[in-house]
């Protein structure tokens, strides 16, 4: 049975850069050469090859990453792995008309979780080429895999993209579902208080920010201005004086220049 290569095990979120993926590949990757295959039988070579031309990628050198990448492509053209590995070489070298064709080459050759975890990376490539509709249209596939390991991340992820396209019912829905399967999802709770503070409902949107907070406090994330400013607007309309006081300190504190600082002083 062949054995997963990293690139299965790539996972993008919202508009997560390229190289912060690549950091996943260096403790799974064995740093060996070609002489590797000499007694391998076909799958382990194939690995290996896929491996080694990946440990290329992170390193930036897209030169030598293409002959391993080349060669396993060679002993089997209708490998995921593969094909998905040659989708990051060529968005690493900003060529997104072979990207996309490799990626959807590795969509055409997966299957089950393998394939969500690709097509999630291939939304994250579609976000970063400002294809927004194509993006979102991806993650909502993704997201139907009842079976993938990070499907709170990919509704966060979809929440995001519509967040883009200023499809705020759609984004908030997509934040709530990370949510309930996952609630410590900083980012989805953050935006959701967001969206529903603007829709005046103040009591939904204090009780993600409360949960955001909870995660602050146990260092899991980190105040934002949105977070603090937030806080701020929360209290006042609780009528809270000290809270509100406190959050409007540490937004002048942490972020003076920041438009959300500067909204308060204004009174806002």
């Amino acid at each position: 049975m062949k054995k997963p290569t990293i690139v299965g095990k790539i996972i993008s979120s919202g508009r997560v850069g390229l190289a912060a993926c690549l950091v996943l590949l260096v403790g799974c990757v064995s740093t060996t050469d070609s002489r590797f295959v000499n007694n391998a039988n076909e799958d382990e070579a194939l690995r290996k090859y896929t491996d080694l031309g990946l440990l290329h990628i992170q390193k930036g050198d897209t030169v030598a990453a293409m002959p391993p990448l080349k060669r396993a492509l060679e002993i089997d053209p209708k490998s995921a792995d593969v094909n998905a590995a040659f989708a990051m070489l060529f968005q690493v070298e900003n060529d997104n008309l072979l990207a996309e064709k490799y990626f959807k080459k590795a969509l055409q050759f997966s299957s089950g979780t393998e394939k969500t975890r690709i097509r999630n990376n291939y939304a994250s490539f579609l976000f970063g080429a400002d294809r927004l509709i194509d993006a979102c249209k991806q993650l909502r596939m993704a997201s139907e895999d009842p079976f993938y390991e990070k499907r709170a991340q990919v509704y966060e992820n979809l929440g995001v993209c519509y967040q883009r396209l200023g499809k705020r019912d759609e984004a908030l829905t997509a934040y709530e579902k990370a949510i309930s399967i996952e609630d410590t999802r900083a980012r989805a709770l953050l935006e959701a208080s967001f969206l529903q503070f603007n829709q005046s409902n103040f009591n939904q949107s204090a009780l993600y920010h409360e949960s955001y907070q909870r995660l602050v406090r146990y260092r899991i994330a980190n105040n934002t201005p949105k977070s603090l400013w937030l806080g701020v607007q929360l209290s006042r309309d609780s009528g809270d004086a000290n809270a509100e006081a406190s959050y409007a300190l540490k937004l002048r504190n942490m972020f003076p220049g920041s438009p959300e600082n500067k909204d308060i002083l204004k009174g806002g």
